[in-house]
């Protein structure tokens, strides 16, 4: 896990949670202040070469997922190659001279009248050098050594099922992540050094007063949900009787022709199937996405479809500057982004009076449009985050959050994992865990050593929700397009679109943190309360609770 995940690469169940800086020329729409110090110009130049850099990396990974073979021989000549650019990289990242370039620019902003995006442009630059530089070369290759060795650790440990395979390699994951996250803590907490890293600005008290009260909300919810009688039917989701699969060319088709509609721009950028759903951006106007589908069961593809279609259009909507202020702010506002899409747009009864006829034509998919749209919001029990509904999902982060933070304090060991791991399921979500690979295996995000990313993808949820109330509630945005349910079920998604790359997209990097972003666009910072209630609106219809 590279030091920076502020980008555009989403390998999103892979080892290789890397990031990515944007590289492309300042266009003139875009141009630099008419007066730019000489420092700021010396600084940038150095800084878009290093993203240029970068950008040929995630070029050559993206090739790797998507178009090479996958021979040992292949493989093994391929890992030369991004060997021997993430060592350029890092050499450039960490020179004396790029640390003297930032020192030169922060010298002229504090002379005053600076503008806030060339200011924010080198905080970041300052933030990403310093995160390099205050570990050791020692430590760092350290870190990468122990990450590849406990990614192949963990895979065979979660086919056997058998933790005590992985359990001392997982130790050294958080004893390594510790012995990171202290040397860039700078006297705070060292579990706030490593959110920092996925969310910054996000704090580990925030983020536990936020998650207490979500999970306060929810799972008397929950326990209402399951023991409802009026449970949606999941039938439409599977192959109907006398058909034994869905085809997969068919999906892949009409899952382009959604995200066409949604506003992918298929003019800059491609959709293409891995074994992973990712997206991935070389600059706004190249921009990728993955997905993957199955023939017994065709709803996870078309989500994964909207959900990384959700990401794309963050990435192809920032400003085109090659400039860190001009990136994704955090993986948070990356998650809320997609998670917009995929739920408040994706999961709503209007999208399936656009959604439903496509998929009865193009697949052949047995259910009415209220059917199909009560079969994808259906909630279950279930071991596995990746395959949870929406509405069970939070338990899932707010375990991990809270295991790894205790983990990283000293209050509990790795050798504890097993058990705590499986108490918290049935205390938060009343199963069972069978087995470690269906338990405190399942995840790939420890042996990567990125500590503090779970909460993002709850954080992320939340936002989502807060943008959907604020969108609703914009007395503009319906004077101009009208009722937004309308807009869904007509398949208008511009307007959508261009909300967020007014409110959130072209802001980047600007504000440091997911709050200050919420409070200088809509006056709050990140609010439970949005999330809650549209849980609880929503499932109480479905459900039909009291």
């Amino acid at each position: 896990v590279s030091p920076s995940m502020r980008g555009g690469i989403f390998f999103l169940a892979l080892h290789a949670l890397s990031a990515l800086l944007l590289s492309c020329p300042v266009s003139e729409a875009m141009a630099s202040p008419a007066v730019r110090p000489a420092s700021l110009e010396t600084l940038f130049s150095t800084l878009r070469n290093i993203a240029s850099l970068r950008q040929a990396k995630a070029l050559v990974e993206w090739d790797q997922l998507v178009m090479m073979s996958h021979a040992d021989a292949t493989s093994k000549a391929r890992g030369g190659h991004l060997a021997a650019l993430a060592g350029v990289i890092h050499e450039k990242s960490t020179a004396g001279e790029l640390g003297d370039a930032i020192a030169a620019a922060e010298r002229d902003l504090a002379k005053g009248g600076a503008d806030a995006r060339d200011m924010a442009a080198v905080r970041d630059a300052r933030r990403d050098f310093d995160m390099e530089t205050k570990i050791s070369s020692e430590l760092a290759t350290r870190k990468a050594a122990l990450s590849a060795e406990a990614y192949s650790t963990w895979n065979k440990a979660r086919t056997a099922s058998d933790f005590s395979m992985f359990e001392e390699t997982l130790s050294r994951c958080f004893a390594v992540a510790a012995e990171v996250a202290e040397a860039r803590a700078d006297g705070r907490p060292i579990y706030d050094t490593c959110l920092d890293e996925f969310e910054r600005g996000m704090p580990a008290e925030r983020i536990a007063g936020i998650f207490d009260e979500v999970k306060a909300a929810l799972q008397p919810l929950i326990q209402q949900v399951l023991q409802s009688e009026h449970k949606p039917s999941e039938a439409p989701l599977s192959t109907p009787t006398g058909v034994d699969s869905f085809d997969l060319k068919a999906q892949e088709t009409l899952n382009k022709d959604i995200v066409k509609s949604l506003g992918f721009n298929f003019d800059q950028g491609r959709v293409d199937v891995s074994v992973h759903p990712f997206t991935t951006s070389f600059s706004p106007a190249d921009v990728r996405i993955t997905s993957r589908f199955n023939d017994k069961e065709w709803y996870q593809g078309l989500a994964g479809s909207v959900h990384e279609c959700g990401h794309a259009m963050y990435e192809s909507q920032l400003r085109d500057t090659g400039l860190p202020v001009d990136q994704a702010l955090s993986m948070g506002v990356h998650e809320s982004q997609s998670l917009f899409w995929e739920r408040h747009i994706g999961l709503s009864r209007p999208f399936w009076k656009w959604c439903g006829p496509k998929v009865r034509d193009a697949l052949g998919v047995v259910g009415d449009d209220e059917e199909l749209y009560r079969a994808v919001n259906h909630v279950k029990q279930g071991f596995i985050r990746v395959e949870a509904d929406e509405l069970t999902y939070p338990m899932h982060v707010i375990l991990r959050y809270t295991l790894e933070r205790k983990l990283m304090s000293g209050e509990m060991t790795v050798a504890e994992l097993p058990e705590a791991w499986n108490r918290g399921m049935e205390e938060l979500l009343g199963v069972e865990v069978p087995d470690d690979a269906k338990g405190c295996l399942q995840d790939v995000h420890w042996s990567a050593l990125a500590i503090g990313y779970f909460p993002t993808y709850l954080l992320g949820a939340m936002m989502a929700a807060q943008l959907s109330h604020y969108i609703r509630q914009d007395a503009e945005f319906r004077a101009a397009h009208g009722d937004v349910d309308e807009l869904i079920a007509a398949g208008n998604f511009a307007p959508f679109k261009e909300w967020l790359r007014v409110h959130i997209h072209d802001n980047g990097s600007l504000h440091d943190s997911m709050d200050t972003l919420l409070q200088a666009e809509f006056g709050e910072p990140l609010m439970p309360k949005y999330f809650i209630s549209y849980l609880q609106d929503k499932y109480a219809d479905i459900y039909q609770l009291a």
